[in-house]
Parts: structure tokens; sequence; C-alpha cells
């Protein structure tokens, strides 16, 4: 049971958050062709409510599972890793749930129509800037969590 747990939990991993990596790219290509602008926040956003947020949902229950089938004693300094890790996990999830989903959405609000010949507006400009900067923060989490997870440092 350990192993099949396991295996979906990493493969989850994977297929849950790789495509976030991809974000900065995609955005950077909405900004040197911003007649697609409206395409790539439409993917970002689909991406990010029908892939990654219930995915990492998915991840917190195989997670809790493997925590359970070892019988980890989450008490126990050498597993003060896992908490730490489950303490950034639940703040991923309640940024990209109560930040980043709703900034989302408004750029892909904000993007139906095509700038004008002023260029994109001063709300759009924020919005994105807002985007990026809580992007590069689930970054850094995830990165942190995966760190957390394969080295287990102090176990």
């Amino acid at each position: 049971m350990f192993q099949l747990l396991l295996f979906l939990h990493v493969l989850g991993a994977i297929i849950v958050f790789g495509p976030s990596f991809a974000f900065p790219l995609i955005a950077g290509q909405a900004r040197q062709h911003p007649q697609h602008s409206h395409f790539a926040a439409l993917v970002t956003d689909i991406i990010e409510r029908r892939i990654i947020i219930p995915g990492a949902i998915v991840q917190g229950i195989t997670g809790v599972l493997l925590i359970l089938v070892i019988g980890a004693d989450m008490t126990s300094p050498s597993y003060r890793w896992l908490g730490i890790a489950i303490v950034l996990y639940v703040i991923a999830i309640l940024f990209a749930v109560l930040v980043q989903a709703p900034a989302a959405a408004k750029m892909v609000e904000l993007t139906k129509t095509p700038p004008g010949p002023d260029g994109p507006s001063a709300d759009l400009l924020a919005t994105g800037k807002k985007l990026q900067r809580g992007g590069m923060l689930l970054a850094l989490l995830i990165v942190s969590i995966v760190f957390l997870m394969v080295v287990k440092p102090g176990r």
C-alpha cells in the first residue's frame, strides 16, 4: 500500500505542479503578443482552476494517507521537516485559492478586450505584477516543500 500511495503522491506532484512552472513563459509570450493575451490568461486560469487547485487537494489527501500508513509520529523531532512542509503546503493552498485564483480570473476579464492605443491599462499591468509576484511565491513554496520531502533534514 505504501509504494502505491508514494507513487501516486510523487506522480501527482509532477502532474499538478509541473504546469505552473510554464506560466512565466506563457505570460512572457502574452506581453510580446498582446493580441493573444486573453487566450494566455484563459489558459493559465483554466490550468490553475481545473488541474492545480483540485490536484493540490488530492496531494494533501495522499500525503495524509502516507502519514497514516507509515505511522509517522508528527510530534517527533525526526518528523519536524514534515510538519514544516505541511505548514508551507497549507499556506500555498490558501494563497492559491484566496489570492492567485481571483487575480487570474480578473486577468481573464481585463484581457477580454484588446488594449487601446495607449497600451494596456494600469489595472491590467498591476494585476499582471500581482500574478507574477504570487507565482514566484508559490514556486518558492513548491520548491521548498519538494526539498523538505526529498532531503528530510534532521531525520
